[in-house]
């Protein structure tokens, strides 16, 4: 496998559903050679996930402080994520702590890329806002463009 696209998220907290949204709207239309699948538990398994993967897309929700709705591609391979990213996770250990301890332990793959979803509602039991379910449409498309997919 050359291409892995983890979406994490978890189901059940509002906005923070954004990466497993792009999933749902990624099934059926990615290369067969292109692995997509669902990271609802903390992050730091990020690392198995892509460990045989020359290039990781990676998709989560971001509460960095801009509006809901708004994305941001983030060449990880390039520079570390940038701290406004770090400890805004409702997870334990956020995605970007996951980037950069695989990239501390050279774990981490050749070309990777962070797509966030700024959200802005996270209660228990709320559904996505309409601005971060039309950016994950935005998202997936995206992905599609960057791994080759046709539709």
């Amino acid at each position: 496998m050359t291409t892995c696209v983890v979406c994490v998220g978890n189901a059940l907290r509002g906005d923070d559903a954004a990466g497993l949204e792009v999933l749902r709207l990624l099934e059926g239309t990615l290369p067969e050679d292109v692995l997509a699948v669902a990271c609802e538990g903390e992050p730091v398994t990020l690392l198995s996930l892509w460990e045989d993967c020359e290039t990781a897309i990676v998709v989560d929700a971001t509460q960095s402080g801009a509006e809901p709705g708004t994305v941001r591609r983030l060449p990880a391979h390039e520079d570390p994520l940038p701290n406004e990213l770090r400890r805004t996770s409702t997870h334990l250990l956020g995605v970007a702590e996951a980037v950069e301890l695989a990239r501390a332990l050279g774990k981490l793959p050749a070309r990777t890329i962070v797509y966030g979803i700024e959200g802005g509602r996270w209660e228990t039991g709320a559904e996505l806002t309409p601005e971060v379910a039309e950016a994950a449409g935005v998202v997936a498309a995206s992905i599609r463009r960057e791994v080759g997919a046709v539709a």
